[in-house]
């Protein structure tokens, strides 16, 4: 079974938390436990459709919890909006290229491009996106500095401190006790790192058929990742003001 989790090829010239890195290191939860600033609970495989997208809801699912940590604010932001426009498909996508079309592009907030009832196929989830909106997109980058970078086994709970992670797993093997483990497979799923138990299992935030998992101590991701995100000085205008100054100049 496949959840929508490419891995990435890490070269060079990438990010790697703890080496030679641009994205500041923030003290932002000594605890490591992010579970009080968690964004709403959504599902990759909702309506009878799965869309492969669990890399596109973890890297949200990170933002949204930075954003509500540092500032206090309530995000939602499109999934399907930003798993269309990077490209994932049948068997999913890599978090290099979701985060770079993030980077990049931007995304919408939730209400222009929803996971609604009727998108009841996989062909309406991935359906073309409409040009407006990557104008509207646009104002993700216009209010916020957002970066990404991987994080290496030995370095998992000490970037925990700076951000959610993404954390991928082979979903999803349980033992007698109720942990989930890894028996010897490749990882095919992306999920939120959200809570060390130090020596006893790392509490993953899920966007597919249970929201919280327990991971047990010694099973190692194949690819990890922190994010950082800042809002930029000149605060840009909301959403809903933009999309009103569009509608009008049409």
């Amino acid at each position: 079974m496949n959840y929508g989790f490419k891995k990435d090829v890490i070269v060079p010239e990438d990010y790697i938390f703890g080496g030679l890195t641009k994205i500041p290191k923030e003290n932002l939860q000594p605890d490591k436990d992010w579970t009080p600033y968690l964004p709403m609970k959504e599902y990759q495989n909702l309506f009878g459709v799965e869309t492969f997208a669990c890399v596109t809801f973890t890297i949200l699912n990170c933002v949204e919890t930075l954003i509500k940590k540092k500032y206090n604010e309530e995000r939602n932001y499109s999934d399907r909006f930003l798993a269309a426009i990077s490209g994932t498909k049948e068997g999913g996508n890599s978090p290099k290229i979701v985060g770079e079309f993030l980077r990049k592009i931007g995304v919408v907030p939730q209400e222009l491009w929803p996971f609604s009832e009727n998108i009841n196929t996989f062909d309406k989830f991935y359906e073309k996106v409409p040009p407006k909106l990557y104008k509207l997109a646009n104002e993700f980058n216009a209010e916020w500095d957002f970066g990404y970078e991987y994080v290496m086994p030995n370095g998992l709970e000490e970037a925990l401190i700076s951000s959610p992670l993404l954390m991928s797993v082979s979903a999803w093997h349980q033992d007698k006790d109720g942990y989930y483990y890894n028996p010897g497979v490749s990882n095919n799923h992306a999920t939120t790192y959200v809570k060390a138990v130090s020596n006893d299992y790392r509490l993953v935030f899920d966007s597919y058929d249970s929201v919280s998992k327990k991971v047990k101590w010694d099973t190692m991701p194949e690819v990890a990742m922190r994010f950082y995100i800042k809002k930029k000085a000149k605060e840009a205008k909301s959403w809903l003001v933009r999309l009103i100054e569009f509608i009008f100049r049409q």
